[in-house]
């Protein structure tokens, strides 16, 4: 490396490149040695004698493959630690063979123009794959993983071989044949289409890199177009990719208070006016006798908001305009920090939510139980999801009818009966929590912190507000505190993620999510409700959900862009389960039927068995123990579905009679060594298998019998228990608990999977006994199943089966 005093060495011939400029902190250009074999050479910039920055030339650049420049691998894309003042020179230097070469086009002189160009930008992830034949996504790539998913449209369960390319170069081969459970959810094939690898360290350098997703064997990309990623370095440890911003430092206070607010604004003075007055000590419920301030931070706002209009609401609010203004208010909501006199602080990032009347008083009560507690605050949308509303109409006047229906701020807490909770929960008070627009905590907790990591400088400030929740949740040394019944309320205004449709907003929060993955190293997660404690009371019979709306609807337009629904936001798990239990109980099941003959199933589970019948086409199906109606309606189904070698086993205790000549019936106990030496006879050469297996007494339905018929099972088909609802203590007085079987069966190192995807139609009888078998690596055109863990007497010494093909 280059040290200071080294005098440059005159061009020599060796040693070719050339400066293309600068784009924001980043320098561009190529630089290689004649010799194509030599190492990369190593690339400083310098301001006299001050390293700026420093890397090595070995990016990809097409243009430079072209010209034949040490095959396109030649380039580099440096950022500067800092940039200097206005006019001062940078020198670009290349080091290679113990010379220093200057490049061509250096040295540059730093202007206003390169100080306010963008920084190169990375691309957002996830992305789409597919091309005609194929389909799927790129959901990460650093910062230790590739991760994604692709399949075959055509349904074909063949696993591809994908290479990962920069230029002309494959830096990783990998098959995609991973199982992802979210993938058969969404019922895109049999979800074992999925990938998953580590990264090779080559990537993992703080440098640009031009990636491609290919087909191995025949070169055919997946994507649109290559794609850009900035991976951190592979050195750096997690501590040091997720090290925090240094503490704040904090001049005397003369005057204290209890609690300083800082709400930042934004060209919003109508949002503004609301929420001021929501903070005004006639609002706020107690406030009277409270010592606190309000830090209004207007971050740019154009027209600016006026001094004499912010002190109109009360003695207590004073105007900050921040010395350095930027599309992140996270400098400026800093700035006031520093000068906030209180003991504890409030930060609200969105100046557009304003509060319900009890929160300085919860937070008192809080404080005087725990000084230290952290108090957060849960926010609400003002008429309902905004995203969607606005495609039907949704405007600030219609939000202005609304306020003026509930005579606000007259009674605070009928903000409850023109909102819904973002993310509209059905328990909207005690889910974990991701962030809160009103986060209440010690200014020396917030001090220690260093603030809002000012890193986070994307527009809004990204993911900022909900780090400083995830680390004030991890340092504080009092209770997390989330109030019960009181909110802040999101107006609607033109903001960066909530008044957006989803698409931008999805796509603006991967961006926010790649961003803080790149500078924490982890992915994002949410407190969980166990981490925290609850406090509060329900003023408004409003609060309790999101299905009272008695001032709504507004006579929207209509439209056919409304945002699709989220089955697990509207109808949860707990809900579910009990329309489950009633179905059970009042015995709804017995009257399934086909063709006359119960089945014994919901009708939700016939149609997840044809379709996993269509899917799978078994050579042969198992089916123990089931009615005799349900073995009618999967022979039927073989034949609709053109599979008319296809032959299905009928096991069963009592005496059954086959619906056709594709059955065969045996009478006997499932665990019975002679049936299922039986068994494994009839398969013979049976390459796909799936069975059935009813769910009935704990000696008939045990993790045994699960084990003996799963090895029957091919690789990628499935063991169906039917039945599994009835025995689950919903009641408490069950001893079956058919799905703790399931559970034990699954559990460790198990090659079966729930798939819950077949389950998504509410009223299933069969819930968790959709079993995958994911595990191994053989296809199902490769399976045998006389290959399992069958001895060869067992199976020569089976008794023949009457019916059965010979």
């Amino acid at each position: 490396m280059m040290t200071n005093g080294q005098t440059p060495a005159p061009p020599v011939r060796e040693v070719e490149g050339v400066v293309d400029g600068f784009s924001g902190y980043v320098a561009r250009g190529w630089a290689r040695c004649m010799d194509d074999q030599a190492e990369p050479l190593t690339i400083e910039i310098r301001a006299g004698d001050t390293l700026l920055g420093s890397g090595l030339a070995n990016l990809y650049r097409a243009d430079l493959a072209a010209a034949g420049k040490k095959d396109g691998h030649c380039a580099f894309a440096i950022a500067l630690d800092w940039l200097p003042d206005d006019g001062t020179e940078l020198a670009v230097i290349a080091i290679g063979h113990g010379r220093i070469h200057p490049l061509a086009g250096s040295p540059l002189v730093v202007s206003q123009v390169s100080v306010a160009a963008p920084p190169a930008a990375v691309d957002i992830l996830p992305l789409p794959l597919g091309t005609a034949q194929w389909q799927g996504s790129l959901d990460q790539c650093g910062p230790r993983l590739i991760r994604g998913w692709v399949r075959r449209r055509d349904g074909n369960g063949s696993s591809p071989m994908l290479a990962l390319h920069e230029g002309g170069r494959e830096l990783l081969r990998f098959t995609a044949n991973q199982w992802r459970a979210d993938v058969a959810e969404l019922q895109h094939g049999d979800g074992c289409c999925g990938f998953e690898v580590a990264l090779p360290d080559t990537l993992c350098d703080d440098h640009l890199h031009r990636l491609d997703l290919r087909l191995a064997d025949t070169g055919e990309t997946l994507l649109q177009a290559p794609f850009v990623v900035r991976i951190a370095r592979a050195s750096l440890s997690s501590r040091e990719r997720s090290r925090w911003p240094a503490a704040l430092a904090r001049e005397p206070v003369a005057e204290p208070v209890t609690l300083s607010v800082i709400v930042n604004f934004y060209n919003m003075r109508r949002e503004a006016e609301r929420t001021l007055t929501s903070l005004r000590s006639d609002y706020q419920l107690g406030a009277g006798d409270f010592s606190y301030e309000v830090l209004c931070v207007d971050n740019g706002s154009s027209p600016p908001l006026e001094e004499d209009w912010i002190t109109s609401f009360g003695p207590q609010f004073r105007l900050i305009r921040p010395r350095q203004q930027a599309s992140s208010p996270c400098a400026a909501l800093n700035e006031a920090a520093r000068l906030a006199r209180g003991k504890y602080l409030a930060v609200m990032i969105d100046g557009a939510h304003l509060l319900t009347p009890g929160v300085f008083e919860e937070a008192r009560l809080a404080w005087r139980q725990d000084p230290d507690a952290v108090v957060a605050l849960r926010h609400w949308f003002v008429g309902g999801d905004q995203r969607w509303l606005a495609m039907s109409g949704y405007t600030r006047e219609q939000e202005d009818v609304l306020f003026d229906r509930i005579r606000w701020p007259a009674n605070g807490y009928e903000l409850f009966r023109i909102g819904a909770p973002i993310g509209e929960s059905p328990e909207p008070w005690f889910d974990g929590l991701s962030e809160s627009n009103c986060l209440m905590l010690p200014t020396a907790l917030y001090d220690r912190l260093g603030g809002f990591d000012e890193a986070f400088d994307q527009a809004g400030g990204g993911f900022a507000n909900l780090d400083l929740w995830r680390r004030a949740s991890e340092a504080s040394e009092g209770a997390l505190v989330c109030l019960i019944g009181e909110a802040s309320f999101h107006q609607f205004h033109g903001g960066t993620t909530t008044n957006v449709d989803d698409i931008e907003k999805d796509l603006r929060v991967r961006g926010y999510a790649n961003a803080y993955r790149a500078l924490r190293g982890e992915d994002y997660l949410w407190v969980e409700r166990s981490q925290l404690s609850f406090r509060g009371r329900l003023r408004s019979e409003f609060a309790t959900g999101v299905r009272q709306r008695s001032l709504l609807p507004l006579r929207l337009g209509i439209t056919d862009q409304i945002r699709p629904g989220q089955l697990a936001l509207h109808f949860d798990e707990g809900a579910q389960t009990h329309l489950q239990s009633v179905y059970a109980e009042c015995g709804l099941h017995n009257d399934v039927r086909w063709l006359g003959q119960p089945v014994g199933v919901a009708p939700a589970d016939l149609i997840s068995l044809q379709e996993i019948i269509q899917q799978v086409r078994p050579d042969a199906i198992v089916a123990v123990g089931v009615t005799t109606g349900l073995v009618g309606f999967i022979d039927d189904v073989l034949l609709a579905a053109d599979l008319p070698a296809s032959r299905v086993l009928h096991v069963d205790a009592q005496a059954c009679t086959a619906a056709s000549g594709r059955v065969t019936s045996l009478r006997g106990l499932p665990l019975d060594p002679a049936i299922q030496a039986a068994v494994r006879h009839w398969l013979g050469s049976a390459e796909t298998v799936l069975v059935l297996h009813a769910a009935g007494s704990a000696e008939a339905f045990s993790v045994a019998s699960l084990q003996a018929y799963a090895r029957l099972v091919s690789h990628r088909s499935y063991l169906i228990c039917t039945g599994t609802l009835f025995g689950q203590p919903w009641l408490g007085y069950s001893s079956h608990q058919h799905v703790q079987t399931i559970r034990e069966f699954t559990r460790g190192d198990s090659t079966f999977v729930s798939d819950r995807g077949w389950t998504r139609q509410l009223i299933s009888t069969c819930p968790g006994g959709y079993l995958r078998k994911v595990g191994g690596s053989l296809t199902a055109a490769q399976y045998d199943a006389t290959l399992d863990t069958f001895t060869a007497d067992a199976t020569a010494s089976a008794p023949p089966l009457p019916g059965n093909p010979q």
